[in-house]
C-alpha cells in the first residue's frame, strides 16, 4: 500500500491510479520477449493503452489476438478482477481516497505452455480536498468515481444558516440606508 500527498492542483486522476497499478503489475511480465500478443479485457481500455506505450517505449512488439503476423508468439492475458474507488471523511473538508485495482494475467510461451500465472492486486491512498473530485473523477469510465460521504453537519447545516443570515442583513442594511437616504433628501 502506498500513499502520497500533494496539492489539489496536482492530484492524480484515479484513471492515472489505474494505470500506474497495472503498469507496476504487468509491465515486466513479458520480460524476455521482444514480441507478444496481448490478449486484454474491453472494460477499462485506458490500461491497454498505457501498457502498450510503456511496452512499445521499450521497443517491444504488442500485437492483438488474430493480428496479421501475431500467430506463434508467446501471449500475455489479463483480466480485471477489482476495479474500485472509495472516499472517506478526513479532517478540514478533505477525503480520505482509496482507489484498489486487481488483475489475474497468464503469460504462455509461443508453444502455448503456461510460463507464468498470477494475481496482481495493489491500493493507492491519499488525501485530496472534496472540491477535487470532478479533477480525479472520469465521467466516461464509471469505475473511477464514487460516492463520496455527505458533509458533515456543520458544513450541511450550519454554513447555510450562516450564508443565509448574512444575506439577510445585507439586503437589510442595503434598503435600511438607501430608505434613511432618500428621507435625508440625500
Amino acid at each position: 500500500m502506498l500513499g502520497w500527498g500533494g496539492s489539489a492542483r496536482a492530484q492524480e486522476t484515479n484513471l492515472a491510479l489505474y494505470e500506474a497499478v497495472a503498469l507496476q503489475c504487468l509491465a515486466a511480465v513479458p520480460d524476455t520477449a521482444r514480441a507478444f500478443v496481448l490478449e486484454a479485457p474491453e472494460t477499462m481500455p485506458y490500461l491497454r493503452t498505457a501498457l502498450v506505450n510503456r511496452w512499445q517505449a521499450e521497443g517491444r512488439t504488442v500485437f492483438l489476438p488474430g493480428a496479421p503476423g501475431a500467430g506463434g508468439l508467446p501471449g500475455l492475458r489479463y483480466t480485471v478482477e477489482t476495479a474500485r474507488v472509495a472516499y472517506q471523511k478526513a479532517n478540514g473538508g478533505r477525503l480520505a481516497r482509496s482507489v484498489t485495482l486487481a488483475l489475474r494475467y497468464t503469460f504462455s510461451g509461443a508453444d502455448g505452455r503456461l510460463l507464468r500465472e498470477a494475481r496482481c492486486q495493489d491500493t493507492r491512498t491519499d488525501v485530496i480536498p472534496r472540491e477535487a473530485l470532478p479533477r480525479v473523477e472520469t465521467e466516461a469510465f464509471p469505475e473511477t468515481r464514487a460516492e463520496p460521504p455527505a458533509p458533515g453537519w456543520l458544513r450541511r447545516y450550519l454554513e447555510p444558516v450562516v450564508i443565509t443570515a448574512a444575506t439577510a442583513v445585507g439586503i437589510y442594511l442595503f434598503f435600511t440606508l438607501r430608505s434613511e437616504r432618500a428621507d435625508d433628501g440625500g
